[in-house]
């Protein structure tokens, strides 16, 4: 079955609601206050019936200037549009005005309805045909059916029917994945003996009885209790129709215009968006970067201040990319289509198109930024979806995070994906995780840099520890250390590294010495040996040494520790290795004798100070050789 939702436009007392009567037998305006102005003040809706088996519901929307708020909290899910204008007056501001806004909504269907028709002479219809035909030149209505029609005398209202049936038999089918479930919310009230009811236009996906759904952008959770599609209790509905939904879980004060239903994790809330802003042609304002705005989204209104990301200002007809940065989180999706007013006086200015509905902060005129953007909007399907994963794979995020942020299902981009990674554009890891190839290689060139510089600068270590590799990269490049160890396997599978366990060098490398190091490094050697137990601190032989010594002997020392010539006793003392071992035969020769040794005593058989003889002890007892009970030492 198609399910089309039907919207009416046009100027104030043009004759909508009148004509939605005549087509569907019911009177959309419901509040009293409408009744008494008689102008429709909030949005209505109604069912068209017809013999072809379509479901097409028709939301009335409010034609004066001051409800414009609400005609767009309505007229956003709209597949077709009739554009209403009476005979009487014709083509007046408020039509202007809708029409510029269903053009920045990218409606492409519709039909011109002339109301009032049989209040005017033939003489005047023909100009106010005239100026219709110039009014729509150049636009998706340039060759709709112009329909000239009295809801007072029934005139053509049976040829509208039968000309809208057959533009909704045309329709294009929305998406029906469950995933991507939305019902941006119009209505919100209560029902004795039911409780919450809201109602909206389910935009996108299926929707059933007993389904969890969230509400955005609060996150609270609910339960579909019954579901109503035009006052008839149904099981399940459908993308395209008007939907009642009672709801349990939640209370009626938890929720409110603007809000929206959808599948738990389809959306995630932001106060940033990217954006392409189109300006209206005769915008009655110029828009400057930092100006504050009236953004409408949805059934949605939020404050917001425009960063313009490519230009200083944007004048009627122009066209820019932007950030909204805003004063309270909606809940949107990439190819959302917006409208933008003036903050004060309140008009409506321009709109346009979601690029990233979860963005970082961007600067200005970055030309990176802005080729991406430029790929977001006017790249298939494929390229817009690369190039989210290539800006996402710092994060690591699952591939159904991808597809939400490049606005598909998870059903929709797997296809996507495997033609990527057949292409080698993407690498897949575990857990559901792919990584842009472009990333993962811009990683090594960084990573082959930190070793360069690494081995540069640490010409006696035969490598870095592998944490310590972790580490610098993780942050700098990427966000979870399984990609840096996804990254040290690549590199490693193709020798750009060598994996060495607990360390990481490039491939080649290898410690050399000059005969001038050789001969540095084996003075350190026997100056230690010289030292015997009494080792010094590092800083304190360092100092003895002359300024051409001094800046390789740190490396040399810790060089001699990893051949085994030199032992660490603490973190800034080292001693040789044969006199440490000297000092650990005689220890334990004693406690052979003895079975313990106290302090005083290992002082005096290695005849130096109780300083030097306690630092070994405190060693041995690191090592778990001895450990100390009382005032003596036992062996472990």
């Amino acid at each position: 079955m198609y399910n089309v939702v039907v919207g009416t436009a046009g100027h104030v007392d043009h004759g909508k609601t009148c004509l939605i009567k005549a087509l569907t037998g019911v009177d959309t305006d419901r509040l009293k206050e409408e009744k008494k102005r008689g102008i429709t003040i909030e949005l209505g809706f109604a069912k068209m019936q017809n013999d072809r088996g379509l479901n097409i519901g028709v939301i009335d929307v409010p034609g004066h200037e001051k409800f414009i708020k609400n005609m767009l909290a309505g007229i956003g899910g709209i597949d077709m549009v009739l554009l209403v204008v009476a005979a009487d007056e014709g083509i007046m501001p408020q039509t202007v005005e809708h029409f510029e806004i269903l053009k920045m909504l990218r409606v492409k269907k519709g039909i011109v309805a002339v109301t009032k028709t049989d209040m005017v002479d033939e003489e005047w219809l023909e100009i106010v045909r005239d100026d219709i035909n110039e009014f729509v030149a150049g636009t998706f209505l340039e060759n709709a059916p112009v329909v000239e029609v009295s809801a007072h005398t029934g005139q053509n209202i049976s040829e509208l029917k039968e000309l809208i049936c057959g533009i909704a038999e045309k329709t294009e089918t929305r998406r029906l994945q469950p995933s991507l479930l939305r019902i941006p919310v119009d209505r919100v009230f209560t029902i004795d003996g039911f409780g919450t009811v809201v109602t909206g236009t389910l935009i996108e996906g299926t929707v059933a009885v007993g389904d969890e759904v969230m509400v955005y952008p609060a996150g609270k959770p609910a339960k579909v209790r019954h579901l109503q599609v035009h006052g008839d209790m149904v099981n399940k509905a459908f993308a395209g129709q008007r939907t009642a939904l009672n709801l349990t879980g939640i209370k009626r004060e938890e929720l409110q215009r603007g809000d929206v239903l959808a599948a738990k994790g389809a959306l995630k809330p932001t106060m940033i968006l990217d954006v392409k802003i189109d300006m209206f042609k005769d915008s009655p304002r110029m828009l400057v970067s930092g100006s504050r705005l009236h953004l409408y989204c949805g059934s949605a209104e939020v404050l917001c201040k425009v960063v313009l990301l490519d230009a200083e200002r944007l004048e009627s007809g122009q066209s820019g990319f932007a950030q909204l940065r805003l004063e309270e989180e909606v809940a949107l999706r990439k190819d959302d289509r917006f409208i933008l007013r003036f903050y004060s006086p309140l008009a409506s200015i321009g709109g346009g198109i979601v690029l990233n509905s979860n963005p970082v902060r961007r600067r200005r005129y970055q030309e990176e930024t802005l080729q991406a953007f430029s790929v977001k909007e006017a790249g298939g399907l494929e390229e817009v979806l690369e190039q989210v994963l290539l800006e996402e794979s710092k994060k690591m995020p699952p591939t159904d995070e991808v597809s939400r942020l490049a606005g598909l299902a998870s059903e929709e981009a797997a296809a996507i994906f495997d033609s990527l990674a057949q292409k080698g554009r993407i690498v897949r890891l575990a857990g559901g995780i792919a990584v842009h190839t472009d990333y993962l290689n811009h990683a090594k060139e960084k990573a082959e840099f930190l070793m360069e510089r690494f081995h540069r600068e640490n010409p006696f270590r035969p490598g870095m520890p592998k944490e310590e590799f972790r580490k610098r990269l993780a942050g700098k490049l990427f966000l979870d250390n399984r990609l840096v160890d996804t990254l040290i396997g690549r590199m490693a599978e193709d020798e750009t590294i060598v994996d060495n366990g607990n360390l990481i060098s490039k491939k080649g490398f290898a410690v050399t010495y000059t005969p001038e190091t050789l001969k540095q490094k084996s003075k350190i050697e026997e100056d230690y040996r010289a030292r015997g137990v009494e080792a010094p601190e590092t800083e304190e032989y360092l100092n003895l040494l002359g300024y051409n010594e001094r800046p390789a002997a740190s490396e040399l020392i810790e060089a001699l520790r990893r051949e085994g010539r030199l032992e660490k006793l603490a973190h800034n003392c080292y001693i040789h290795a044969d006199c440490l071992a000297g000092a650990v035969g005689l220890l334990k020769e004693k406690m052979a004798q003895n079975g313990e040794i106290t302090l005083s005593e290992y002082r005096d058989m290695l005849g130096t100070s109780r300083k030097y003889a306690v630092r070994i002890l405190e060693y041995l007892d690191q090592q778990k050789v001895t450990r100390l009970v009382g005032e003596a030492r036992v062996l472990v």
